[in-house]
Order: C-alpha cells, then structure tokens, then sequence
C-alpha cells in the first residue's frame, strides 16, 4: 500500500526540511505557477476573473531549482507555459539538468483567445543522466481532454489519466513521487491508482484540505481492489 506524506506550508522552507532528513525522491512531477500573471477568462468556469496564486513572478524559481537538484535521484517533469520555458530550461541547466524533451498536452478543448486560440500545455522533461523509458513507439504529444470548466476543484487542474500516462513511463510501482505545487491533489491521486508512494506540499490551506481528502479517498479505494 502506498505511503502519503502531505505537507501545508512554503515548499521552499518544506523540502529544505526534507532534504535536512536525507529524503530522496525518484520522480518529481509538479505543476509550478508558470510566472505569466495568469486571470482565468473562460466565463463558465467557476475561477472566471480570479488570477493564479503566486503567478506574478519567478523570484522564487531559482532556489526552487537549486532545491529540486538537492531532493531528486534523476527525473524531473515540470509543466510550464510557453512564455518561460527558455527560463525555466536556463534554471534548470545551471543545476546541472539536462532537458531531454519537451512534451506537449494537447487538451483537445479550446482555450480563449482569437485567431490562433491554445489548445496546448508544454511539459518539460529533465534529467541529471540519462535514461529510457518501456514505450518504444511513444509520441511526445499526449493527448487527454481537459476537465470542463465547471467541474475543476483547481483552475489549473490536470486530467488524472495524463499524470498516470507519466507516472507509468517515468516511475516504477513502489517509487517516491513528489510534488511540490499539489494543488487540489490530482497527482497524489494518480499515485495512489498507480501504487506509488507520494509526497505533495501546498500552500493554500483551502486547496491542502482537498487534497487531503481526495487522496485519502483514492488510497482507502485502491484498498478495496
């Protein structure tokens, strides 16, 4: 059975602490504000008019990487827009991380916007050495329906399946997985569909609640299979 460990706080000052006890994880995957000063404008979404949390700069990203670099045995999978990908990757590589493909979530829904309107999130995919995943024949464009609007418990909520896709290819049954920005949880409920075990920092005690709930729910079901 898989081992939750969720904490509510700063994830700067919480994976020091981490680090302090010696904890090394096998995959970080996390969804960190992008730095773009995001405001939700799909009015039938729940968040019309509210802007991300923390999403204004990156004077945080610097030590974040530092720390990431500290805590992770190899792979690292950040998802980040495309105004600051080159600064994510810049980040990253001062670290020492190697950037071995940038993915691309196709969300097979619309975003807003005229012309050209996103339908895609880009996903990066860092290692400190090199490495093969099972799929021989895998395509680096994975495609999975966004949640509608008005059933997203986050405004930046990603579909379970397509963290399970990277769970399964980049991690091993048994592997720790952190995540660092959990959100309303949606990675730690892929972990626990997945049997990894999990450890998940959020700020905002509002969203750490859920969290808390919704993986409680997916462990004690998982138990049942």
């Amino acid at each position: 059975m898989s081992e939750v460990k969720l904490i509510n706080g700063d994830c700067i000052k919480e994976m020091q602490k981490l680090i302090d006890d010696g904890v090394k994880v096998d995959l970080v995957l996390t969804d960190p504000p992008y730095g773009i000063d995001l405001t939700i404008q799909r009015g039938t979404s729940k968040f019309y008019g509210t802007k991300v949390l923390n999403d204004n700069n990156l004077d945080w990203l610097d030590m974040w990487a530092e720390l990431i670099d500290k805590i992770s045995k190899n792979i690292v999978v950040v998802f980040v827009g495309w105004p600051t990908l080159a600064k994510f990757q810049e980040t990253f590589e001062k670290q020492g991380f190697t950037l071995k493909n940038v993915l691309v979530w196709d969300k097979m829904w619309f975003g807003m916007g005229n012309n050209y309107r996103p339908i895609y999130e880009l996903i990066m995919l860092l290692c400190k050495s090199n490495f093969t995943i099972s799929s021989n024949d895998k395509s680096n464009i994975l495609s999975y329906k966004k949640i509608a609007p008005n059933k997203l418990v986050h405004s930046c909520e990603k579909p379970i399946p397509l963290l399970e896709d990277l769970l399964t290819d980049l991690s091993n049954e048994g592997d720790t997985v952190l995540d660092c920005f959990m959100g309303s949880g949606t990675t730690g409920v892929a972990c626990m569909e997945t049997n990894r075990n999990f450890i998940g920092i959020e700020l905002d005690p509002k969203y750490y609640e859920i969290a808390e709930q919704r993986i409680k729910e997916a462990k004690a079901q998982r138990r049942l299979i």
